[in-house]
């Protein structure tokens, strides 16, 4: 296909919404169970298997121990679909992000459409659908794409409602933003509001929206997002000291301008802002390269977007902690920005560059989250393990009377075993005097020994007949010799260890007694 004619049917006069929305369902639901849980995801399968497990959904609890890190919502949006489902896995995690990734696409369309025009959506929509780390974070169970998600609906609406001021147009506002903040905090709403001050300042709009209405419209909201915390806090049970308001000051407030961890350097968002554009870091660098000779003959709207762009990357890089990810909502205005550039003048040769790119991002992400990934996963690893080890265990005795030891195994095998989170679970980062500061995964090989293990290890020595001890393989060679008497079965290795040759340390490992009398 030419690439002019392929331009044309992306985002030209031939060009569909709903061909980026089928491609934006495909890609991002596409086998999105396939891959094992990544990082973090661990927390949100963990506190939402506890509140399951307690039959409390007011106070999150991560392994053991209290975390009301993030508000509520976004462990409360799976605990619906498992409702719904019947059952909690790595999909049910992802649902949420991957509903919240389809809304960021209709959201940067609908914008860019209201900015300018349906091109700029269509592009704008194509380009944030094939930057590889939106896709990624669309997949992945977290409040990140959540935040994306709700703030820049909540911008789409403000632009759509901007010359009305309505109590209901108001209210509803106010309702997404309150929404937003109950999944990951402040910065969606603070993001929003960077957004929308440039267009209120200069075309004195804050003198329209400025009445008594706009007040009244957020008395609604406040009850919403206080709601969850005032019920975390009346139906209090014992033990339970976090207050999750003060955990929102502490996150979102002290965190800005005290920084407690995530201390990244000041230049952190120049280097990951164009990484999270990739590939149309390509398109965005000389855009903005050319923005000053631009600047007179940008409509308003796209000088809008150029002004909040800035005030959002500064507030991120001001911010004392900084990470990567920080920088997701930005995303959306600089793509429309770096949109708007690819569709003006007469240079053709942007667009045939930017629908050969489209087509090619979209290409290989599709193949590597519905082709590499589920390939990858398919044999071996923890899904396979929790029937490896339930069959030898049957063989000596039903599952339901074994007890389960974890030695410092990875947090998510509970989850994939469905493990009780009330197990006995040694986890040598709590013993800094034996191990060092560092964490389990870095130390140095060397500083673990066999002796170490028996001192923060126990069952080791005591060796109980109706215990199953799970670890990790690297644990292996210290401790095979003192547990003899024991069937030992490890996590078959996936495609990617047996091809390549390279064992993964933290891969699971059972000890199964062979006699429990």
């Amino acid at each position: 296909m030419h690439s002019n004619l392929l331009a044309n049917k992306l985002w030209g006069e031939q060009a569909k919404f709903k061909y980026v929305f089928i491609a934006a369902i495909l890609l991002i639901f596409g086998m999105l169970g396939s891959r094992e849980l990544w990082t973090q995801e661990h927390r949100w399968a963990d506190i939402v298997t506890n509140m399951f497990y307690y039959n409390d959904f007011l106070h999150p609890m991560l392994e053991g121990d209290e975390y009301y890190d993030k508000p509520l919502l976004s462990y409360w949006l799976i605990a619906a679909i498992t409702f719904i489902t019947g059952q909690l896995n790595a999909l049910v995690l992802r649902i949420p992000s991957a509903l919240a990734g389809l809304l960021a696409i209709w959201s940067i369309y609908s914008l860019g459409t209201h900015l300018k025009d349906k091109s700029l959506g269509l592009l704008s929509a194509w380009m944030m659908l094939t930057a590889y780390y939106f896709a990624f974070w669309a997949r992945i169970s977290s409040a990140d794409m959540l935040n994306l998600a709700g703030s820049l609906f909540a911008v789409l609406w403000y632009v759509r409602k901007r010359e009305y001021s309505s109590l209901l147009d108001y209210t509803i506002f106010f309702l997404i933003l309150s929404i937003t903040a109950s999944c990951k905090g402040l910065v969606g709403p603070i993001v929003t509001f960077l957004v929308i001050l440039p267009d209120l300042i200069s075309q004195h709009r804050w003198k329209q929206h400025l009445n008594r209405r706009i007040w009244i419209a957020m008395i609604p909201a406040i009850l919403v997002y206080v709601l969850p915390f005032w019920a975390s806090s009346y139906y209090s049970i014992d033990n339970y000291e976090q207050s999750g308001l003060y955990q929102v000051y502490r996150e979102n407030i002290m965190r800005y301008f005290q920084p407690f961890d995530h201390k990244g350097p000041i230049y952190t968002y120049f280097i990951y802002l164009p990484v999270y554009l990739f590939p149309w870091a390509l398109f965005f660098i000389p855009a903005l390269f050319y923005l000053k000779s631009r600047w007179k003959t940008l409509s308003y709207n796209m000088r809008w977007m150029s002004w909040a762009t800035l005030a959002i990357f500064l507030f991120f890089t001001l911010s004392g902690s900084r990470r990567g990810y920080y920088i997701l909502p930005l995303i959306p205005y600089v793509i429309l920005m770096t949109a708007d550039w690819i569709l003006s003048g007469k240079n053709a040769l942007r667009n045939i560059w930017a629908g050969r790119i489209a087509i090619t991002s979209f290409v290989f992400l599709s193949l590597a989250f519905l082709v590499a990934q589920p390939l990858y996963y398919a044999h071996g690893g923890l899904k396979s393990f929790d029937g490896l080890v339930k069959a030898e265990a049957n063989k000596i005795k039903p599952w339901s009377e074994w007890n389960i030891v974890l030695l410092d195994a990875e947090t998510k095998l509970t989850f994939y075993m469905h493990l009780s989170p009330e197990l006995q679970n040694f986890d040598t980062t709590e013993e800094p005097n034996i191990f060092g500061n560092a964490d389990s995964d870095m130390r140095k090989p060397e500083v673990i020994t066999q002796q170490s293990l028996l001192k923060v290890w126990p069952v080791l020595k005591q060796q109980p007949k109706n215990s199953i001890l799970i670890t990790r393989r690297q644990y292996v060679p210290l401790i095979v010799d003192l547990l003899k008497n024991y069937t030992m079965v490890e996590a078959a290795p996936t495609y990617f260890e047996e091809w390549f040759k390279t064992p993964n340390p933290k891969q699971p490992v059972a000890f199964i007694p062979k006699n429990t009398v």
